[in-house]
């Protein structure tokens, strides 16, 4: 809960302060102004959440079960293939993003079919863009 609370409000600064590169002509965009937005609000949340934990004593950078923008494994089919949550805690991943995401998104999908098996996705979209900036998604129930 505490990392969703800590990403939640490093989310909606990075975002004010995004936009306000964005206007000052101070971020590049290569494919859109909305992407150009997105990296940056997804590089300073890390940033700061990567900071966070290193002052309280976690490591986020190794195999442990708290980590900031990581490999995520999938070894169950013929190649092995990977996700990259912005962090993940124990079983649940967390994904940073401006645009709304579903089950059907393929990232989404992606988490959950990574080896830690994640119980739910958290989405946490800044404030701004409205009511439905933060959800989970829990994990499908498998079909017996």
């Amino acid at each position: 809960m505490e990392t969703l609370r800590f990403v939640q409000r490093r989310t909606d600064e990075a975002y004010d302060q995004g936009v306000a590169l964005l206007k000052a002509g101070r971020l590049t965009p290569r494919l859109s102004d909305q992407e150009a937005l997105g990296n940056y609000v997804d590089q300073q949340v890390r940033l700061r959440l990567r900071r966070q934990y290193n002052q309280i004593g976690i490591d986020s950078a190794g195999a442990g079960p708290v980590r900031v923008n990581r490999r995520e494994n999938n070894s169950s089919g013929g190649d092995l293939t990977y996700r990259r949550p912005d962090a993940r805690v124990n079983d649940v991943a967390f994904d940073v993003t401006l645009t709304r995401k579903t089950l059907s998104t393929p990232q989404v999908r992606g988490f959950f079919d990574a080896d830690f098996r994640p119980s739910r996705v958290v989405i946490i979209r800044p404030r701004q863009l409205g009511s439905d900036h933060t959800y989970a998604i829990p994990r499908p129930e498998t079909k017996r």
